[in-house]
């Protein structure tokens, strides 16, 4: 009796863990997050490679919540599915692309004036329960603002492991005028080199950024604090969404305005 328990329980355990590391199915994402209220309750559900991306999106759509989002670096099989995207394949190559394993997620919190940063820290905490990939932390910069980092993922052997934020390494950088477009790829080639991790400008309103003339530097600054310079010294709405790329093994810098009301 003892070896069929023994047998049985591990058959369990085998197929516990398929189904945890079942892919997900990516037809069913939204385009956006769902917002919705209820009985005094404000209900987000989000369903996304990066839903947690996906409901900042939806709080800024919201509540005008303006919240910068790093993704950590995703390594492990478990926190990644394959696509036939032709878009999110390597370079040159016929193989089924990667995408963060994301999926559905859902959070809650009272209607009325919800405190922002209470209220993010709600949805990072929540998040980090679930079992989408990556852990995130809430920080704010001294102007008021917030970014959601990821601090944790999945490592080779799949488990949840701390990593170097890539955002916090110190740069340094002359104190001279360029364009903010100019800045911002120098900032992203100075963190490549220092974390031997490729990371480049991808979106981003180009004409604004290639216009905007800055004069952003320090001496062995952290790269976002030069980053949220050079966005703020351009005098518009803009944040950041830095996105890792599993195919690539590096990040792409993405840059969103939001234009004033008329």
């Amino acid at each position: 009796m003892n070896l069929i328990k023994c047998v049985t329980y591990l058959s369990l355990l085998v197929m516990s863990q398929s189904i945890l590391q079942k892919p997900r199915e990516t037809g069913a994402y939204l385009r956006q997050a769902a917002i919705s209220e209820a009985d005094g309750t404000i209900h987000i559900v989000a369903n996304s490679p990066r839903p947690l991306a996906q409901t900042l999106d939806a709080l800024q759509q919201k509540y005008g919540w303006v919240v910068d989002y790093e993704d950590p670096q995703f390594i492990s099989k478990l926190d990644l599915v394959e696509t036939e995207d032709p878009g999110s394949r390597a370079p040159n190559s016929k193989l089924p692309g990667h995408l963060p394993a994301g999926g559905p997620f859902t959070v809650e919190f009272p209607a009325g004036t919800p405190d922002e940063e209470k209220t993010l820290q709600l949805v990072v905490d929540s998040y980090n329960r679930s079992d989408n990939p990556g852990r995130f932390e809430l920080r704010s910069s001294k102007p008021g603002g917030f970014f959601v980092v990821g601090a944790e993922a999945r490592d080779a052997r799949g488990k949840i492991s701390h990593q170097r934020v890539i955002l916090d390494v110190p740069i340094t950088l002359a104190a001279q005028p360029r364009t903010a477009s100019d800045t911002l790829k120098l900032i992203c080639r100075k963190i490549a080199v220092q974390r031997g991790i490729p990371v480049r400008v991808g979106m981003s309103p180009r004409r604004l950024l290639d216009g905007a003339s800055v004069t952003v530097g320090g001496t062995k600054v952290s790269a976002r604090d030069l980053l949220l310079q050079t966005l703020a010294s351009t005098h518009r709405r803009l944040y950041w969404r830095l996105l890792f790329d599993p195919n690539s093994k590096g990040y792409f810098f993405d840059v969103h305005w939001i234009p004033t009301s008329s």
